[in-house]
């Protein structure tokens, strides 16, 4: 799901007039919302000095938020081509245009490990190496004059298309779509300009320490038996050749493994017609092989690592595996997550490390419940070099309050108010909500997924969230990875594990 969500983010939102004022507004009344909730003081929890402002706020009358769950059948269509192709569709009528997403299972983890990155290529080439019928450069001046816009980019799972058109001009967008998919040309110039930008951003990589560490930790974490512990090399970036990406294509990209996404000025059978005519006729080479995905083999290190670099401020990260998104308790864990560290300034981590210790201007925490196989929690701070030390202490300590402490039912409810509320922006427009409906089936959650998910929420006891804390939550067995002077700070991280040295590969 972290995939689609990505793609979500890049969505374009076709209603821009009413829908930007109704989501300003719903911007404000949360922002009421929050203001109101964190001005109230409780026992047991630190008390903010109160503003006249944040009085006010909280003496406001603020009605229940009246949600509407999207549903299925009702706002959204699904259809399924002969061919395999499901499609979602919803009809908007209130602009001239066209959104379609195209879903294929085809990103990292369905790679041939003897190439990896080779789905970020592919997904690049169907975009820039042009078609069986017309080049890169022809392509460009095809969607250039007619104003539309077709892009593409791969995760671990999803390998996606976008379509951006006027709805005047949906034929012929969804002709060069369908080009694209399926007689795509691979060129070999386009390829080579790919693989020079990719291999830039990784030279880059060590010239920026959050991405750095970012990349180190998962290196240490999954290790070499998990994809995402084998981070893409320049070497790797190298050898990838215009026919892996043919095999790529030809492998996975076809109609049995595709999902679309659409939402515009059409009525669903126009549509589905106008797709059925482009992409219709396209038959699957025998039946879709996916490979068996890599599973992550959880392992938990009380270790801490130091990559040094001559930095005034240091990188820190630290975490340990956490769950997937079968995981009966996420809906707990969501709400431990937002007091623990993922509600910015009001969480426990940010308050302690910024507003106490005054370690670093930000700090948070995250603990992934969407992912499909086994995700990681992390906390994560920059800060000074010797400050390191007392960084990681203050966030295992928050970690361990929280197994050691019951939260407030106060501190639950504005937990479970903000988490509810912020429902209201979950769907702000009908392409994210066909989308996200869609990303349902390619995640194998059922349909009416969203029709119960407030009230798991709203299920979530006080006892729920000590209960995940003790049983979730590892600060005796944190991995600890800090980019930054190791001679300010690598002594120090001795009472937290076994301290190791790491080092940066040679420049290739």
């Amino acid at each position: 799901m972290g995939d689609c969500r990505r793609l979500l983010r890049h969505t374009r939102q076709s209603a821009i007039g009413n829908r930007q004022s109704a989501l300003l507004s719903a911007s404000c009344l949360l922002f009421c919302l929050v203001l109101a909730g964190c001005a109230a003081p409780e026992a047991g929890l630190p008390v903010s000095p109160r503003s006249p402002g944040a009085a006010l706020v909280e003496r406001l009358p603020i009605s229940p938020l009246q949600l509407t769950i999207p549903r299925l059948g009702r706002e959204v269509e699904r259809r399924v081509l002969r061919n395999g192709i499901v499609l979602y569709l919803a009809s908007d009528r209130s602009l001239p245009v066209l959104d379609v997403s195209v879903l294929v299972r085809a990103g990292s983890l369905y790679e041939d490990p003897a190439r990896p990155g080779v789905a970020g290529f592919t997904a690049s080439q169907l975009r820039n190496g042009g078609t069986a019928a017309r080049d890169s450069a022809a392509m460009n001046d095809e969607l250039e004059t007619l104003g539309l816009s077709i892009e593409a980019s791969a995760g671990t799972e999803v390998l996606s298309l976008t379509l951006n058109a006027l709805a005047k001009d949906a034929e012929r967008g969804l002709a060069l779509l369908a080009e694209m998919l399926r007689r795509p040309a691979f060129d070999p110039q386009p390829l080579e300009t790919a693989r020079g930008r990719v291999i830039e951003d990784l030279r880059r990589v060590v010239e920026n320490p959050s991405r750095l560490a970012a990349r180190e930790f998962a290196r240490q974490m999954y290790t070499e038996a998990y994809p995402l512990g084998r981070p893409l090399t320049p070497a790797q970036a190298r050898a990838i050749q215009r026919d892996d990406l043919v095999r790529h294509h030809r492998r996975l990209v076809r109609p049995d493994n595709i999902l679309v996404a659409a939402v515009g000025d059409f009525s669903p059978d126009e549509l589905a017609d106008k797709i059925q005519r482009h992409l219709g006729g396209w038959t699957p080479d025998g039946p879709l092989d996916l490979p068996p995905l890599p599973a992550v083999v959880p392992r938990f290190e009380r270790a801490a690592y130091v990559l040094h670099r001559d930095l005034g401020q240091a990188s820190l990260l630290l975490g340990h595996f956490g769950i997937n998104r079968a995981n009966p308790d996420r809906y707990a864990i969501d709400l431990l997550d937002f007091i623990l560290g993922g509600s910015g300034f009001t969480s426990r981590i940010t308050d302690r490390v910024r507003s106490e210790e005054g370690l670093a201007y930000s700090a948070w925490a995250t603990f992934p419940t969407t992912t499909r196989d086994i995700g990681i929690f992390r906390a994560s701070v920059q800060t000074k070099n010797e400050n390191v030390p007392r960084a990681v202490q203050v966030i295992l300590e928050e970690m361990a309050r929280l197994q050691r402490e019951p939260v407030s039912p106060r501190e639950l409810a504005r937990a479970k108010e903000a988490i509810i509320n912020s429902f209201v922006f979950r769907f702000p427009s009908r392409s994210s909500t066909v989308l996200q409906l869609l990303t349902l089936e390619f995640d194998g959650e059922p349909a009416d997924f969203y029709e119960g998910l407030l009230d798991r929420y709203r299920a979530v006891t006080v006892e729920d969230i000590q209960r995940v804390a003790r049983q979730y939550l590892r600060p005796d067995a944190t991995t600890i990875l800090v980019v930054g002077d190791a001679a300010k700070c690598e002594a120090a991280l001795a009472q937290f594990g076994p301290v190791r040295r790491l080092s940066l590969p040679e420049p290739e």
